[in-house]
């Protein structure tokens, strides 16, 4: 057992000194959106419409947190993605190997993304959350009648 723990902790500890800038780039995103910005994605901010994405941090919280229902509310595909990364995380930390299929998981979970969006993007917005748009969003205050536009462009 304490074998296994080793090589874990070892594949963690190598994957952590090659790829410490994502972890760095992160953090450091983190902390200049909650100081200067409503919003923590970057198009929710820029433009004021949610991207395909949206609520997907705060649903697969809720599905590790086992809040299974407001999970699937914020964004169903968050049990895919969190069922796909420790997928993932089993075989490359667990079980020392490469992640077969990787490549076509993630290209479903993208056209999944894509679909999805249309649909509630078609259901929901702008009366549900997190299908809402943001009025201080930075466009708005850069170009004058933007707000009008995005209306008539999304009819809301």
């Amino acid at each position: 057992m304490k074998d296994i723990l080793r090589s874990i902790w070892g594949r963690l500890f190598a994957d952590f000194r090659k790829y410490w800038w994502v972890p760095a780039i992160l953090l450091g995103y983190y902390l200049i959106v909650q100081k200067f910005f409503t919003a923590s994605c970057p198009i929710y901010q820029t433009i004021g419409i949610p991207c395909a994405g949206c609520g997907m941090t705060r649903a697969a919280r809720f599905v590790l947190t086992g809040q299974f229902s407001r999970a699937f509310y914020l964004n169903p595909l968050a049990f895919f993605v969190v069922a796909f990364v420790l997928y993932c995380l089993f075989y490359r930390y667990i079980k020392g190997k490469a992640v077969p299929h990787f490549v076509k998981g993630i290209v479903v979970i993208l056209i999944l993304l894509f679909l999805f969006y249309i649909v509630r993007m078609v259901l929901y917005f702008p009366d549900r959350v997190p299908y809402v748009y943001n009025y201080h969003n930075t466009l708005e205050g850069i170009i004058p009648g933007y707000r009008g536009f995005m209306r008539r462009l999304l009819r809301f």
